[in-house]
C-alpha cells in the first residue's frame, strides 16, 4: 500500500492523524512549522520530535516532493520549460515565460491531459492523474 504524501493532509487532520497515534496535539504544530516554515523534507531533520515519532513518520508517510528532471532554456532565454517526475514516476512540466512587464508560469495540476494540444507535451501524454497537495 502507497504511503500517505505528509502535505497531503491539513492543519487538522495532520493533529488528528497524530492524536490517533496517540501523540499529544502539540506535535502538529511541531511538524506543521517544521514543514512550512523549516522546509523539513524528512523525518529525520524534525530534531525537536522524539526518535519513535521521527520513526513513524518515516514508515506512514511519504515527504516526496517534485524532482526536476530535465530544463530548457529558449534561445531569447525568456522562456524556461521544466520537466518533473513524480513519485509515481509520472512527468508534469512547468514553464515559466518572462515577457517585458511581467512574469506567467503555467504549471500542470495533472499528470497528462486528455485535450492533446499538439504544442504541449503533457497533452500528447494523455490524462494519466490529477495531482495531490
Amino acid at each position: 500500500m502507497p504511503l500517505k504524501n505528509i502535505y497531503d493532509f491539513d492543519y487538522q487532520e495532520l493533529g488528528a492523524e497524530l492524536e490517533s497515534w496517540g501523540q499529544p496535539r502539540y506535535r502538529a504544530d511541531q511538524i506543521w512549522h517544521g514543514l512550512y516554515r523549516q522546509l523539513v523534507s524528512q523525518p529525520d531533520q524534525f530534531t525537536s520530535l522524539p526518535s519513535a515519532l521521527r520513526h513513524r513518520l518515516t514508515i506512514e508517510f511519504d515527504f516526496g516532493q517534485l524532482t526536476p528532471s530535465d530544463s530548457l532554456i529558449s534561445t531569447d532565454q525568456a522562456t524556461r520549460k521544466t520537466l518533473f517526475r513524480l513519485n509515481d514516476g509520472q512527468a508534469i512540466e512547468a514553464v515559466l515565460m518572462q515577457y517585458y512587464n511581467r512574469r506567467t508560469l503555467c504549471i500542470s495540476t495533472q499528470a497528462g491531459c486528455g485535450m492533446g494540444c499538439v504544442f504541449c507535451a503533457t497533452g500528447q501524454m494523455g490524462f494519466r492523474r490529477n495531482l495531490s497537495s
